[in-house]
C-alpha cells in the first residue's frame, strides 16, 4: 500500500495529534520504507538546549510505524510493543530524518530498525539508532 505523503497528515489531523504537534513531516511510506522528517526549533530542546531524546524516539518510531503501515493492509491495527535506542551524537540545528525500514515480517510481530539523522550544514550525521518490535493484528482466517 502506497501512503501518498504529502497527503497522509492532512487526512489524519484527529487521530495523528502528536505528528501535528511536533511538526512531523511523512516523506515515505511505501515498499517497507518509512521516512520521516522534523525541523529542529526551540520546542523540541530540554533545558541543556539539545533536542529531548523523547523527540528523537518519536520519529524513529514514526519512520518505523509508516515501513510497516506500507506494507500490511490498510485498516490492520498494529503497534510497538518493545524499543530500544541507542543516542550516539546530541543535537542542536538543522534537521531531524528517520529512515525505518522492516527486518523481519512474521505472523504477529515484525522487527523494525531505525536511524536518525542531523541534516545541517555539515551533511549527514546518524545520531540514533533504534531497534523495534510490533504487534500486528492480522484477520484470522477462517
Amino acid at each position: 500500500m502506497d501512503i501518498p505523503p504529502s497527503a497522509f497528515l492532512e487526512s489524519t489531523p484527529a487521530t495523528f495529534g502528536i505528528a501535528h504537534l511536533l511538526g512531523m513531516e511523512i516523506v515515505r511510506a511505501q515498499d517497507g520504507i518509512g521516512q520521516v522528517r522534523i525541523q529542529v526549533d526551540a520546542r523540541l530542546m530540554h533545558p541543556q538546549q539539545m533536542v529531548h531524546g523523547g523527540v528523537i524516539f518519536t520519529i524513529a518510531d514514526t519512520a518505523m510505524s509508516m515501513a510497516l503501515m506500507s506494507v500490511i493492509p490498510p485498516g490492520t491495527p498494529f503497534g510497538t510493543i518493545e524499543a530500544k535506542i541507542n543516542y550516539m551524537l546530541p543535537v542542536q540545528s538543522g534537521e531531524l530524518l528517520a529512515e525505518g525500514k522492516i527486518t523481519h515480517e512474521g505472523g504477529s510481530t515484525a522487527v523494525m530498525e531505525a536511524t536518525v539523522y542531523n541534516l545541517d550544514g555539515e551533511g549527514r550525521r546518524a545520531i540514533a539508532q533504534v531497534l523495534g518490535t510490533f504487534y500486528i493484528k492480522r484477520k484470522k482466517k477462517n
